[in-house]
């Protein structure tokens, strides 16, 4: 019965939020539907970490965009979260004991961490494939949700602390759990000021995310832009701010990270093969470009927020 219990209780959830919370719909300007179901709640990615500190702790991702959603719960401890990702407002978050952060894919932040002298907190590491809603065309901003909001927010981490990775009953528990959370706050998200992009450019963007482990040449994404090559490059840098080859790139060491923290057995060549670098000395070198750390060095640490 508690598979039955469970299964429900996600189709509820998400039956709410499609046909509740029609400001969701705006994510994808597209008209969603009960047959989305399936995409929109299709997880690549899924871990939950405890971190404990003591008296002080910083951790920088000011210039390393975060490749995963984070949602953490405060145990101990204050921190404030000082955000980057927009270079025009540099906003402070600050937290309590009891406060759920909420991290979006792709932010840049500081985490200044206190504790007298323990600092706890417990967190949900997230992907959705697109184009599910907390995927990267969410848009969403860093941002606080207050305690209590969430009700028995404590019993639920804990429980997905201690669950998340059991038996298949244990983990739907812990699913149910979280899908139900991000019914909720997905009520109360903020969104970032969409910047615009070129239209044409969204079909170079889609078509990397869906083929990003194959060779992918200009002349590919041009075509699917429908543009020339000459064309493309400079419209594709003042959409996104970077080149197709710098965002290629960016989008399959994101990818590289998820499989690093979600199979350790897997070897670093393996993981350059299966996100499209055409050699792991290319990939190891590229990877270390855009983290600061090597593939082996990442994996050994722990996933912070």
């Amino acid at each position: 019965m508690i598979f039955y219990k469970h299964f429900e209780l996600t189709i509820n959830i998400f039956c709410y939020i499609i046909f509740k919370n029609r400001t969701i719909l705006s994510f994808f300007e597209r008209k969603i539907t009960l047959n989305d179901i399936v995409s929109l709640s299709k997880l690549n990615f899924f871990k939950i970490e405890k971190n404990i500190h003591t008296n002080t702790h910083i951790f920088d991702m000011s210039n390393i965009p975060r490749p995963h959603y984070c949602m953490g719960l405060l145990k101990k401890g204050t921190a404030v979260f000082k955000d980057y990702t927009d270079s025009s407002s540099k906003e402070e978050i600050f937290l309590s004991e009891g406060d759920i952060i909420f991290v979006p894919v792709a932010s840049k932040y500081i985490s200044e961490w206190k504790g007298n002298p323990d600092i706890e907190y417990t967190s949900f590491h997230f992907t959705f494939d697109f184009p599910g809603i907390f995927s990267r065309e969410g848009n969403f901003k860093l941002q606080k949700i207050d305690a209590g909001f969430i009700k028995n927010a404590e019993e639920i981490f804990e429980f997905a602390l201690l669950n998340f990775n059991k038996d298949y009953s244990s983990m739907l528990c812990v699913l149910s759990d979280f899908y139900k959370i991000l019914g909720e706050i997905i009520q109360v998200l903020k969104t970032r000021t969409k910047k615009k992009i070129d239209t044409r450019i969204i079909n170079s963007i889609k078509y990397i995310e869906q083929n990003y482990f194959q060779d992918i040449s200009i002349e590919t994404l041009a075509n699917a832009s429908n543009m020339s090559v000459s064309r493309f490059f400079p419209c594709f840098k003042k959409s996104m701010g970077v080149t197709p080859v710098d965002y290629l790139n960016r989008y399959r060491v994101d990818r590289a990270i998820l499989l690093l923290k979600s199979n350790e057995k897997i070897s670093i060549e393996k993981i350059s093969e299966q996100t499209g670098f055409n050699s792991s000395t290319y990939f190891r070198r590229t990877f270390k470009k855009m983290t600061g750390k090597t593939p082996f060095e990442y994996r050994k640490t722990a996933m912070e927020i």
